[in-house]
């Protein structure tokens, strides 16, 4: 899975949650398939970029990474992403089933 895509099933997961409890495995490197080191890199970029809050990522005396999504929240930035994006997916879609019936029209 790429970046983007990870960053999509986060965002998509946050808005669609329902209950707070279960975020934590909603969103987590098990639940979408991903390797820890690129989840994190993931979440990382959402916070930095504002689309995510309520993560807390901090570092042991032993220098390993915490992260406590249990207060994980997508944020009204992120939501206009997530619905940008979502358009665009759609878009080129049908873009791209014009093409393949005009290919096959010839």
């Amino acid at each position: 899975m790429n970046t983007l895509e990870t960053a999509y099933k986060i965002l998509k997961n946050l808005e669609s949650a329902k209950d707070v409890e279960y975020m934590g495995t909603l969103i987590s490197p098990e639940h979408l398939n991903v390797s820890d080191e690129e989840w994190l890199m993931v979440m990382r970029n959402l916070i930095e970029e504002g689309y995510v809050r309520g993560v807390e990522i901090s570092k042991n005396v032993l220098g390993e990474t915490k992260v406590d999504i249990e207060e994980a929240r997508i944020t009204l930035k992120g939501a206009q992403y997530l619905h940008e994006n979502s358009s665009m997916q759609k878009f080129m879609r049908i873009a791209t089933n014009v093409i393949t019936i005009g290919s096959s029209i010839k």
